[in-house]
């Protein structure tokens, strides 16, 4: 097994998913491959982070109040079912069939109905996936892991993506503009691989996160926010998406923003 093919599996070992023969092979690359170790042990990090800080929403008294009504409503009222049962032939329930079922499907009803709202409420999938680039952004910082290839050289970075994703990331020469190019790696966000550029300016790093709009997607669109002390700017150009990553400032963020399309790739 390949170190490409642990990054593949990681987030199925993680949700419990791999089979026997994947899982004895990833474990046995793992007892062998410190940098894949590291990469996994960054997902775990992650799955727990995402655990302890995921927001989840409790019903208002409002809410709740109004859906017990309804149920004691649909309990008291004949339902429309039920009239016509009157008028068809008689048919009796066996002795052994529950009184209760009658009660529990408008209840059951309104508690999908509840489920569904909250899920609605919660964080988006494009909200959910800037906090994981933020998170990985940070992982890289704290374990100094800013690229897998440490170049200021684009004619070096972008190379080094051929074959390990199946796009070709616009790598730019920035240096003359006050960004310059320090290197690039591997990342993964919601289970797809991205490459993410590394980029410096005055002595912060910068990660700008790169994968392809998915086919019949509008992609991500133009949007800034500040996170746990980081800003982001995300934006999609010719059918790629982009999200950057940093403590710099936002003008500073919007500048690149603005530099990255717009420069020439040599």
């Amino acid at each position: 097994m390949r170190c490409d093919d642990v990054l593949e599996l990681q987030s199925a070992l993680l949700d419990g998913e791999l089979g026997a023969r994947d899982s004895r092979d990833l474990e046995t690359h793992l007892a062998m491959c410190t940098h894949c170790q590291v990469r996994l042990e960054d997902q775990q990090d992650l799955s727990g982070s995402l655990r302890a800080q995921a927001e989840y929403f409790r019903a208002p008294a409002v809410l709740r109040s109004r859906i017990a009504a309804q149920i004691r409503a649909e309990v008291r009222a004949p339902t429309r079912a039920a009239k016509r049962a009157r008028s068809a032939p008689s048919f009796s329930l066996p002795s052994w069939w529950p009184r209760w079922v009658g009660v529990a499907v408008p209840i059951a009803a309104a508690l999908l109905s509840f489920t569904i709202g909250v899920q609605f409420a919660g964080p988006s999938a494009d909200d959910r996936l800037l906090e994981e680039a933020v998170g990985s952004h940070t992982r890289a910082l704290l374990t100094d892991h800013a690229f897998d290839v440490a170049s200021s050289d684009q004619h070096t970075v972008k190379p080094w993506f051929a074959g390990k994703v199946d796009f070709s990331p616009p790598v730019r020469d920035l240096s003359a503009d006050g960004f310059p190019l320090i290197g690039g790696r591997l990342d993964v966000l919601n289970h797809n691989r991205v490459a993410v550029l590394a980029y410096r300016r005055h002595q912060h790093e910068i990660d700008v996160f790169v994968w392809p709009v998915e086919a019949g997607a509008s992609g991500l669109s133009g949007s800034k926010r500040t996170s746990r002390g980081y800003n982001v700017v995300r934006w999609n150009e010719g059918g790629v998406n982009f999200c950057a990553v940093s403590d710099v400032s936002m003008d500073d963020l919007q500048h690149l923003m603005a530099l990255i399309r717009t420069a020439p790739i040599s």
